[in-house]
């Protein structure tokens, strides 16, 4: 397949490649009637083949530049013109220096409370003037969500979007994307705004715990979805989350629609309301971030996802005058990172080592280095105070390998009768499972430990709660640590 660019598109000429999909191929152009930089969408020219395509994917094209004629906010990707062009047709719209927010997760899995905050809180905002238009996106995922460096969030895609009293045909029966979908849209019910606040649910539990609440074949999380009620995301977080939060995600994901939000107007108070508690309880949860952070993330994101260099296309990249390659852990001053990792030691125990290791390779300075570090730090206070600490000027010696070794907590050794399937919890028991967490969780270990013996009614069950309130990719690792050596 032949990668060269049109040179034109209508009237606008193409400079670059933003991204390819199923459709079509996204491309960076510029209007020259008004001198700005444009996005145009623009569909596969493979699948104009018959008739019927062509009115398939022309309806859609119609439905996305009519639900965004109707609105007008910050929030969501500006449509500008309509057109087809010989055999390809083609949306024009507002250029977006960012990254969307898939591509920002594969870079930073789990991002800052105070990001997830102000990413829904937009989200919301958007989402309150599309639905007081009539109109409801029914595709909200991170795909759909720009981020640019300024911290700001751009809704766009609105090609399945429903615009209501417009009789407009469906482009399937079911549409949606699994795991996003709401259940009315999985069984064919009539669907209203409260399909995209079940999304924002879905976004908001992805964000706080760093995993999807709904996982597997499209079938599985169908069911899921339908029939199965997730577990609070601050169980699965490996950052501390407030539980005001999980009431947030429980009314939005409401099977049920009476039981969800009425509208993302009280969602949004919903969600003001929780990082307020979480606030009063956890020091800085939620201050504001800094351009400076908003940058770092996409930063990541760009390094997740490289622009390819052969399409000639700067892409939709922040941050251009970012070094072009990372600071290898050799390049550092060995006496600055183990000061750093002394004092992350001091919180999260052994780990700090390995930390710092993984953290060193995407970060290139302090206080990016010690910005990173710090979210594996749950409290609020102490995460700010181990800041202050490590971006203090220092002249102290590089920390002794053997001084990280010596803040691990003397091991505790069950008895050979606690180690049994069917032994009754204890104490012994609860600090042994905390230990092995610990090293592989952090300080959120404490929670799951804690929250498990609440619920369990024997080590068996205990010891089965606390895998499978961990991440998928740690439970074989963890679970040959826990269980009894045969």
């Amino acid at each position: 397949m032949s990668h060269n660019l049109p040179q034109q598109i209508g009237k606008y000429t193409i400079s670059g490649v933003l991204g390819r999909g199923a459709m079509g191929v996204v491309y960076k152009g510029f209007d020259p009637h008004i001198q700005r930089p444009v996005a145009i969408k623009t569909v596969h020219k493979s699948l104009l083949g018959d008739d019927g395509e062509i009115d398939s994917i022309a309806a859609r094209f119609r439905n996305e530049a009519k639900a965004v004629g109707r609105i007008a906010h910050a929030g969501i990707v500006a449509i500008y013109e309509l057109g087809q062009d010989e055999s390809t047709a083609f949306i024009a719209m507002e250029f977006v220096e960012g990254r969307n927010l898939e591509q920002v997760l594969a870079g930073t899995p789990l991002l800052g409370e105070a990001q997830v905050i102000s990413i829904v809180d937009q989200l919301l905002d958007a989402l309150d003037c599309a639905h007081r238009n009539g109109v409801w996106h029914r595709d909200i995922k991170p795909a759909n969500l720009l981020l640019t460096a300024d911290g700001q969030l751009k809704l766009t895609d609105f090609g399945i979007a429903r615009i209501e009293n417009a009789g407009l045909t469906q482009i399937a029966c079911v549409i949606g994307t699994p795991g996003y979908m709401a259940p009315e849209q999985y069984i064919g019910d009539d669907v209203d705004h409260r399909a995209d606040l079940f999304a924002v649910g879905v976004l908001l539990y992805h964000l706080l715990a760093g995993r999807a609440p709904f996982t597997g074949r499209p079938d599985q999380v169908m069911y899921q979805v339908l029939n199965e009620e997730a577990a609070p995301p601050s169980s699965f977080a490996s950052q501390a989350r407030h539980e005001a939060y999980d009431a947030v995600v429980s009314q939005a994901m409401a099977k049920h629609l009476p039981q969800r939000f009425a509208s993302a107007a009280d969602f949004r108070q919903a969600l003001a309301a929780a990082a307020r508690l979480s606030d009063s309880s956890d020091g800085n949860a939620t201050v504001l971030v800094e351009k400076a952070q908003w940058l770092r993330t996409l930063t990541h994101a760009k390094q997740a996802f490289p622009t390819p260099k052969s399409q000639g296309s700067q892409g939709n990249v922040v941050g251009q005058s970012s070094p072009t390659h990372l600071a290898h852990p050799s390049q550092w001053d060995a006496p600055t990172l183990s000061r750093i990792e002394r004092s992350l030691a001091s919180y999260v125990g052994p780990m700090a080592k390995f930390m710092v290791r993984d953290a060193v390779r995407s970060c290139t300075d302090v206080h990016s280095l010690t910005s990173a570090l710090a979210l594996h730090i749950g409290e609020g206070q102490k995460r700010q105070k181990f800041m202050d600490e490590a971006n203090a000027p220092s002249q102290a010696t590089p920390l002794p390998r053997t001084a990280v070794r010596q803040l691990t907590p003397t091991p505790v050794a069950p008895s050979a009768a606690s180690l049994r399937p069917d032994a009754p919890l204890s104490d012994d028991i609860k600090a042994h499972a905390t230990q092995v967490l610990t090293r592989q969780l952090g300080p959120i270990a404490k929670i799951l430990v804690k929250r498990a013996g609440e619920r369990a009614h024997g080590r068996a069950q205990f010891l089965e709660l606390l895998i499978e309130a961990c991440p998928e990719n740690d439970r074989a690792v963890l679970r040959a640590e826990l269980e009894p050596s045969k």
